[in-house]
C-alpha cells in the first residue's frame, strides 16, 4: 500500500470516528482537511514525493543561485577599492 492511499484511508477514518462521536459536520470537515495536510507538513509523505523533478528541481535552484551569489561576491571583491571623493587615501 502507497503511503497516498495510507494516509487517504486515515483521513477518512479519522473523519468518521470524529463524525460518529461529535456528530458536528464542521469538526468532521476539519479533521478530514487537517489529517490529509499534516502528514505533509510534517514530511511523513514517505519517499519518492516532490523528488520528480531530479537535480533541476528545488535543490538545483538552490545551487545556481549560491553560484550567482558567490560569483557576485568575487565581482565585488575583484577590483581595488577607491576612496570617497574629497577624502583623503588611507596610508
Amino acid at each position: 500500500m502507497n503511503t497516498r492511499r495510507f494516509w487517504g484511508l486515515v483521513a477518512v477514518g479519522a473523519a468518521t470516528a470524529v463524525g460518529v462521536t461529535t456528530r458536528d459536520a464542521g469538526f468532521v470537515v476539519i479533521t478530514f482537511l487537517g489529517s490529509l495536510v499534516v502528514p505533509r507538513i510534517l514530511g511523513l509523505r514517505g519517499p519518492g514525493h516532490g523528488h520528480r523533478h531530479g537535480c533541476a528541481g528545488r535543490h538545483g535552484g538552490r545551487a545556481r543561485l549560491e553560484e550567482r551569489m558567490a560569483q557576485w561576491h568575487r565581482e565585488a571583491h575583484a577590483g581595488t577599492p577607491t576612496p570617497p571623493a574629497g577624502t583623503a587615501p588611507v596610508a
